[in-house]
């Protein structure tokens, strides 16, 4: 058997990381007629020829494949396949951090202390 591994590490919620795992799985079942399941935070998926997992993590996606002696030769195909179109799906995933939500709050402080800044303003003009 053949092996193709890759991790890919990512800062995404761990529901968000296996929808791309799935995703993942669903295009590859496609093309190559794999089916595959959830067992845990890891999806096995399998076919005549072909099987491997995809452990998901808070932190990484790891990938294991085991090719058959038929489907050898089209290890590199197969292998960039999955590369390529993981990496799409993770670069295209909204990654949730904690601070992104920090600016949010600090942007409303400042609207909030403007607001009271403008309001400091109207009451000393309508004593002048």
């Amino acid at each position: 058997m053949s092996d193709i591994k890759y991790v890919r590490t990512h800062r995404l919620p761990l529901a968000q990381a296996k929808a791309i795992a799935q995703k993942t799985a669903d295009d590859l079942a496609e093309e190559y007629d794999l089916r595959s399941e959830w067992e845990g935070n890891t999806l096995h998926f399998h076919r005549s020829g072909v099987e491997g997992h995809m452990a998901v993590s808070t932190q990484e996606i790891a990938l294991d494949v085991k090719l058959g002696f038929l489907l050898r030769p089209f290890k590199a195909k197969f292998e960039q396949h999955i590369e390529r179109h993981l990496d799409k799906l993770l670069a295209a995933a909204p990654a949730k951090s904690k601070t992104a939500k920090a600016p949010a709050k600090s942007a409303a402080k400042q609207a909030s202390a403007a607001a009271a800044k403008g309001a400091g303003k109207a009451t000393r003009s309508r004593k002048a």
